[in-house]
């Protein structure tokens, strides 16, 4: 029974903006796939808009999906040749140099994530999705 402000409704039974939801993120992951992307910056909002949850719950999922993604795609791509070069297709010694710091910024943003109220973290959020936003489409 949803008692608490931060609960989000049941699960079962599906409700439309669940299938919604769903079909956005399916989506929009597909096309963050394609360009080689997480998908975090769409899956944070497709899960605060369509499906209702709270930032504070939404970026947490959102890093869950993603993680999802990426085991799917190392195993798909961990044994193939780079299509051009005589090298696998992943590089495995820059995941060695940028997993360190992508760790320490999760575990930082995770604490920030439990200490921050709701409306400093809903700020912060969409300063950083603008940012990214801007430079995307300054690339673009």
């Amino acid at each position: 029974i949803n008692n608490h402000p931060s609960d989000h409704y049941s699960l079962i039974p599906l409700q439309t903006s669940d299938i919604v939801g769903f079909l956005c993120a399916a989506l929009g992951l597909i096309i963050a796939a394609g360009g080689g992307i997480g998908g975090g910056g769409i899956l944070v909002p497709i899960y605060i808009l369509i499906l209702g949850f709270l930032p504070k719950h939404a970026i947490p999922l959102s890093n869950v999906t993603v993680f999802g993604g990426s085991i799917a795609n190392t195993l798909r791509n961990s044994r193939r040749r780079h299509p051009t070069a005589d090298r696998p297709l992943i590089d495995w010694d820059l995941i060695v140099v940028m997993e360190p710091p992508t760790l320490a910024g999760a575990l930082i943003g995770a604490n920030l994530n439990k200490m921050l109220p709701e409306n400093v973290i809903a700020i912060m959020l969409v300063l950083l999705l603008s940012f990214t936003s801007y430079n995307t489409l300054m690339k673009a």
